[in-house]
């Protein structure tokens, strides 16, 4: 509907429009809008008590518009920097340097807060308490890190360091289960043999 309405009312909008815009355009000053009640109070007042003042304002000053036309402004366009922002598809990390070897695979903290040991010292305390069960005891453990004694206890029954015990290299060389000599055994009867088949038979 708003097609068919459209369509009926652009020919009577564009009806001699040209006339129109060259009517609209060479008039020397343009109609102003009409001022609201309140505006227009207010100017016949500022006319009534200011007559020079509102008369000089309605004249051009000739210097106020020659400094207008000699304030111009010069812009320069800034060359912009690309910064290359990283695929959020593939992020790669920043620092390329390889990662060091460590002693127990990670590395070990900066900072160990109180009531925490890192595995290196773990290791270090379960190894000199099976070396030492009764001099360096779990009350004594508990009291160097500041650690429950109860948490202890239970790391030192949970937790052991392997021990390697290397044999001993043997001047004797190893039998087997069976005799040393193989033995060979000789037949001195014939066994049965199976008969031959039918084939066989017409063929000899």
């Amino acid at each position: 509907m708003g097609k068919v309405l459209s369509m009926v009312a652009n020919p009577f909008r564009n009806f001699n429009l040209e006339s129109r815009a060259h009517k609209v355009i060479s008039q020397a000053k343009p109609t102003p809008a009409p001022r609201h009640k309140k505006d227009q109070i207010d100017i016949d007042r500022l006319m009534k008590e200011y007559p020079g003042a509102y008369e000089e304002s309605l004249k051009k000053d000739e210097q106020l518009d020659r400094h207008l036309k000699d304030v111009f402004v010069t812009s320069r366009d800034v060359t912009p920097v690309t910064v290359q922002s990283p695929d959020p598809g593939r992020l790669l990390p920043s620092d390329r340097r390889s990662v060091g070897q460590y002693l127990y695979g990670v590395k070990d903290p900066d900072h160990v807060p109180l009531g925490k040991v890192t595995l290196k010292t773990a290791l270090e305390f379960i190894t000199r308490h099976q070396n030492e069960p009764r001099t360096y005891g779990s009350k004594k453990i508990s009291e160097e890190f500041s650690i429950a004694e109860e948490t202890i206890k239970n790391i030192l029954k949970y937790y052991k360091v392997f021990e390697i015990y290397v044999p001993q290299e043997r001047k004797t060389k190893a039998r087997f289960a069976g005799p040393a000599t193989p033995k060979v055994e000789v037949l001195k009867q014939l066994r049965k043999e199976l008969p031959l088949p039918s084939d066989t038979k017409k063929k000899t």
